[in-house]
């Protein structure tokens, strides 16, 4: 055998010794070794690079609505179903999964499509953070209608998880109208401490079937990732509203009616005067 073919297996050998003792010198100095897995950085045996630092290893999470003050408890109705509430305009907030949890807050009301649109809904905003305007007036996200897919494709977010597709809630002649608004940066709390965070009213009834949903914007993407990360409402956790205005707006037709009841009234009492 030459001295070459000797040699040979001592490299390996030398390399695995050369490798073993820079761990070991990371190691005596508290350090640890990294490696990326193609979701974020992990750091040692598998910790999540975010855990490691105290911080939650998740940037999204599952948000889920709930009803406050006045408005009578609504429940998660499971699996395919939505959190329904009879209530209209209800009282409402959402709260995330492993909250507390920070990020940019945006509120999305997905009414039936109609033309031309409803009226913009304008929320109060109550226990936000501080500098929050106490109501803002939503915009409309799109001339058209969503009608199919999901909703983050609609809107462009993306990363959303979930993505709740259209098929998650009630079936309507048009699709919906989806108006959002931006409430910058909030914290919303966990399911024990819902009622600590964020809180809405709505100035004016929204039409019957619509729903209350709600985005988490967070940045970055994951911990090696450029983008925007957005935690996304439970289509079980979307608010339906499944209840009439509580106090309607009459249709044209009505008002035509009740205009000729109050004519003929009051012909016959000057008819009354006369006799």
């Amino acid at each position: 055998m030459s001295s070459s073919t000797r040699s040979r297996p001592a490299r390996p050998l030398a390399t695995a010794l050369l490798a073993g003792a820079a761990a070991l010198a990371l190691l005596a100095s508290g350090g640890t070794a990294q490696a990326h897995n193609g979701n974020g950085w992990n750091w040692g045996q598998g910790t999540p690079w975010g855990q490691q630092r105290g911080q939650q290893g998740n940037k999204t999470s599952t948000l889920h609505s709930f009803c406050a003050g006045s408005t009578p408890a609504c429940t998660d109705a499971g699996d395919k179903k939505n959190t329904p509430t009879t209530t209209n305009p209800p009282e409402f907030g959402f709260w995330a999964s492993g909250g507390p949890t920070s990020g940019d807050l945006i509120l999305a009301f997905l009414t039936p499509e109609t033309t031309p649109p409803s009226a913009a809904p304008t929320i109060g905003i109550t226990q936000a953070a501080k500098g929050t305007p106490s109501s803002v007036t939503t915009t409309l996200a799109k001339p058209f209608a969503w009608t199919s897919g999901y909703l983050a494709s609609y809107l462009g977010y993306a990363s959303a998880k979930p993505k709740n597709k259209i098929t998650a809630f009630k079936s309507v002649p048009g699709g919906y109208d989806v108006y959002v608004a931006d409430l910058g940066s909030q914290t919303l709390q966990s399911a024990a401490q819902a009622t600590n965070g964020p809180l809405f009213t709505l100035t004016a009834a929204l039409p019957e079937y619509s729903y209350a949903v709600a985005f988490l914007a967070s940045t970055p993407l994951s911990d090696c990732q450029s983008g925007t990360a957005y935690g996304a409402t439970a289509n079980s956790a979307a608010l339906y509203i499944d209840g009439k205005p509580s106090t309607p707006v009459p249709e044209p037709g009505s008002l035509a009616l009740l205009g000729t009841a109050l004519a003929v009234l009051g012909l016959a009492a000057r008819r009354k005067r006369r006799a």
